[in-house]
């Protein structure tokens, strides 16, 4: 998929997910690891959370149509993988918090 056009988005929003609508993925052990590694990077990368979500409803029986929604969801990290929480270290020991009075 390196070669392929990334989305803007990680979800279609008119898409309707089924148990029922499409043909059994052909290795669902593949799609499985796939929907694993994606989970954890929402750790990094919250405005995946829901999309992942998503998929990990039909991880006991994917279908092709989860398995787009799945290939979706990859190209849009690859469109945007800039984003996200960097996480790092620091020599830092204090805690510091910020707040809205209003």
């Amino acid at each position: 998929m390196s070669d392929c056009h990334s989305v803007s988005t990680s979800t279609d929003s008119r898409a309707k997910l089924s148990e029922m609508d499409s043909a059994l993925v052909a290795d669902p052990t593949k799609y499985r690891i796939l929907a694993r590694a994606l989970q954890y990077l929402t750790h990094t990368r919250p405005d995946l959370a829901y999309a992942v979500q998503q998929v990990y409803l039909y991880m006991h029986d994917p279908r092709e149509l989860h398995l787009a929604l799945l290939k979706r969801i990859l190209l849009y990290v690859k469109g945007s993988i800039g984003y996200g929480l960097h996480l790092g270290t620091s020599t830092l020991t204090t805690l510091m918090t910020y707040f809205d009075v209003d």
